[in-house]
């Protein structure tokens, strides 16, 4: 193991362990003040929960993420650049493709599936097709990945 590796885990499992407590104790304060005053709704103060929750876990991964980058040697690092920079293009050129392919005037009679409980607005398909795209480049960084150490081994 890297050396730094093990702090980079225990700091990122210590931050993981603080952000459920942290989320437990929202949802009982939420529970409380909706209980006993009319004016704050459940519904409402979950929407600034789940906003922090968002922005905390997205600024930790970064933050892991930086660090786990400068525990990594030269090579490790390499690695994962180039599977980012070839796969996750390649992954985002067939998401293009199908982008493309959905403003075609044929694509209006597809009935697609929608990934959040049976929900057919605009943010549900946004985030259904974020996702999709993401998808795709992790595939195609895997892929990359395994084809950068396959040639070097």
């Amino acid at each position: 193991m890297a050396k730094g590796l093990k702090s980079v885990f225990l700091w990122s499992a210590v931050g993981l362990v603080a952000l459920i407590g942290g989320l437990f104790l929202a949802g009982v304060v939420i529970g409380f003040m909706s209980a006993h005053n009319d004016a704050i709704t459940f519904e409402s103060s979950a929407v600034w929960v789940i906003t922090i929750f968002a922005i905390l876990v997205m600024t930790g991964s970064l933050v892991s993420g930086i660090a786990w980058m400068r525990t990594i040697d030269e090579a490790a690092q390499e690695a994962h650049k180039s599977a980012w920079y070839w796969g996750g293009t390649a992954g985002l050129a067939v998401g293009g493709v199908l982008l493309i392919m959905a403003t075609l005037p044929q694509a209006e009679t597809l009935k697609l599936p929608s990934l959040f409980s049976e929900r057919t607005d605009p943010a549900a398909y946004l985030a259904t097709g974020a996702f999709a795209m993401l998808t795709l480049m992790l595939i195609g960084y895997l892929i990359a990945w395994a084809w950068w150490w396959w040639k070097r081994r």
